[in-house]
């Protein structure tokens, strides 16, 4: 009983860890955006102000990349790092992180903050955990723990962690029932605790609403019946071709060795894009609400060429040096892309938007269960049974097919 109760303790420290340092970073990144894309083209008349930001962000992250390294660290890289070895680095490697984050996200790269907050919360999980005293599987236990409420709190989704609790290798073989509904209470309470300093947080800060869509009113009709297989035809597609940009911007990127040359190059693309569209820029979780709101009065040409665009933008900063997350332009740009069949539609245009996203989400991060949560907040509730039901069936699909791919999706 006692372990249990220190346990429980431990889980709220630790949540309130998470949501307090999440909140911070995130709020410290956009006052930076703010006073480098707002306040200083008003100070300094320079002409191309976007191309010249993208020019020293590059410069930046070249010398981060020739003499600090590959930081900051992916997610996939902090969370194979912690499968491995059941930690996170944390000495000397904190600073590393959020200095190149800082870069990458400040200049405008189509990236998310997600790989950033991943590795920094994850060292200091792994910091506060060394100095426990815990056995071996507690303390592994502790760091699942921490980890599933900084992904839930990073995407603005409480069920995340409960999904990553189900899908998650066992630290334990053939663990109880018991101790199988012990973890997710655990992780609901960190999460519920981390998302509550999260929002305390957020609320002191003025900032738009992110990671949030606007939906057109649902009015059931049957005709959207005819809509249902092209609209998963279309997510489908988008994701795998998300997965092919990716594919071609490494082998691109790959003919160039020297790291300042390579991350110049980013710079100069994101720099050029902001010339075109400022969505192309940034992450889109703070933009996705206001493009939503607009998205009508786009043509279907304009739609596309932003959708492609902003992946192809997001893969090429990532192959270039500029590193962070992914999972943010994703669904950006998938929702971009199931604007141009909505409009093709007359029936019930939010559920094909949900539809194709779903799709191309699915197929893109392979876990149904935590596409599924992320996306329970962003489209109406009235929807999530369908998202579980085509995150579920896509991915079985996938699993099955997609090695008659010409190409691998792993």
């Amino acid at each position: 009983m006692k372990s249990h109760l220190t346990h429980l303790i431990h889980c709220l420290l630790l949540g309130a860890i998470v949501g307090i340092t999440a909140a911070l970073f995130l709020n410290g990144i956009n006052g930076s955006i703010h006073v480098v894309w707002h306040v200083l083209p008003d100070v300094v008349d320079l002409p191309y102000h976007g191309v010249w930001i993208g020019l020293l962000g590059g410069l930046g992250i070249g010398l981060v990349q020739k003499y600090i390294g590959d930081y900051p660290k992916t997610m996939h890289e902090t969370v194979a790092t912690f499968k491995n070895e059941g930690r996170v680095p944390y000495r000397g490697a904190l600073w590393k992180n959020a200095g190149a984050a800082w870069i990458v996200l400040t200049c405008g790269a189509s990236l998310g903050p997600e790989a950033a907050l991943i590795s920094i919360l994850g060292g200091m999980v792994t910091w506060i955990g060394d100095r426990l005293r815990m056995t071996e599987p507690q303390r592994l236990t502790f760091l699942q723990t921490g980890y599933a409420a900084m992904i839930s709190t990073i995407f603005h989704a409480p069920f995340v962690s409960v999904s990553e609790a189900i899908e998650e290798e066992p630290i334990q073989k053939n663990p109880s029932k018991w101790e199988k509904v012990q973890k997710i209470v655990y992780y609901g309470i960190c999460t519920l605790i981390a998302l509550v300093c999260f929002r305390g947080i957020m609320h002191l800060f003025p900032h738009t609403q992110v990671f949030s869509i606007k939906i057109p009113s649902i009015a059931w009709n049957m005709g959207v019946i005819w809509f249902i297989v092209p609209a998963v035809g279309v997510g489908i597609v988008f994701g795998l071709l998300f997965i092919l940009l990716e594919r071609w911007t490494d082998k691109v990127a790959s003919t160039v060795t020297h790291p300042v040359r390579l991350a110049l190059i980013a710079g100069l693309a994101i720099g050029l894009a902001s010339l075109i569209s400022p969505y192309l820029l940034f992450s889109g979780e703070h933009e996705i609400l206001e493009f939503s709101k607009e998205a009508s009065s786009w043509s279907i040409g304009a739609l596309f060429l932003l959708a492609i665009g902003k992946g192809l933008l997001t893969h090429l900063c990532f192959s270039c040096g500029w590193r962070g997350g992914k999972i943010f332009p994703l669904i950006f740009s998938s929702t971009v892309i199931a604007f141009c069949l909505s409009s093709l539609s007359p029936f019930m245009p939010g559920l094909i938007i949900t539809i194709v996203v779903t799709a191309s989400c699915t197929v893109v991060l392979r876990q149904p269960l935590v596409t599924a949560t992320l996306l329970l907040f962003l489209f109406p509730l009235q929807f999530f049974p369908l998202i579980v039901l085509l995150s579920l069936g896509i991915h079985q699909l996938m699993s099955r097919y997609g090695k008659y791919l010409p190409f691998s999706i792993v």
